[in-house]
């Protein structure tokens, strides 16, 4: 279990950066991108216990150094990677049975399997458009934009076409919880 007092993320986000910019780029990329870390988190890259808990502050560095070594394109580029590498077993099973916002929600219940902090909620609002509400989890700017991404990139799995997310409500512009309207084809 996390620490209660550190806000904890599991360990296998590392080794899926790891695969991920080994796979995208050449090794001497990997190695420069390791560089831009401090050397416990560029230790962590290769030698994270999946199931072990880290703190969350990690993945906001290592989120900020992908987007300055790697632009935007590239943290879409690894949220397409992490959600098909996560998305395994019985859920991947359910991608041709179940609508887009259905997938969203059986993934979001899956939040404290991965996360020792925040409440997801998703709202079915119409078969392409809901709401996705995140409560007690505030750590960084970055972060909101990498939900949004894997919010999209969840539709996206499950045959939505053309996915629009966006953050209506976000606690770094004082709001009490991150709220993201999902819409698509």
């Amino acid at each position: 279990m996390p620490h209660p007092e550190v806000p904890s993320d599991r360990g296998e986000f590392y080794g899926a950066v790891a695969e991920w910019v080994a796979k995208t780029y050449d090794k001497d990329r990997y190695n420069q991108f390791k560089e831009t870390l401090h050397p416990q988190l560029s230790e962590r890259l290769e030698n994270a216990d999946p199931a072990g808990w880290y703190p969350v502050e990690d993945s906001r560095i290592i989120y900020e150094n992908m987007a300055e070594c790697f632009g935007d394109g590239g943290l879409t580029d690894f949220v397409h990677f992490y959600v098909s590498r996560s998305i395994h077993g019985f859920i991947r099973g359910l991608v041709a049975f179940i609508s887009p916002l259905g997938l969203a929600k059986r993934a979001l219940a899956l939040w404290n399997r991965f996360h020792s902090t925040g409440r997801p909620q998703i709202e079915i609002v119409d078969k392409n458009h809901g709401t996705i509400t995140l409560y007690d989890w505030n750590y960084s700017p970055i972060h909101c934009k990498v939900h949004a991404l894997w919010f999209a990139e969840l539709v996206r799995v499950a045959g939505g076409k053309n996915p629009v997310v966006e953050e209506t409500h976000c606690v770094h512009r004082g709001d009490e919880f991150c709220r993201w309207e999902v819409s698509f084809e």
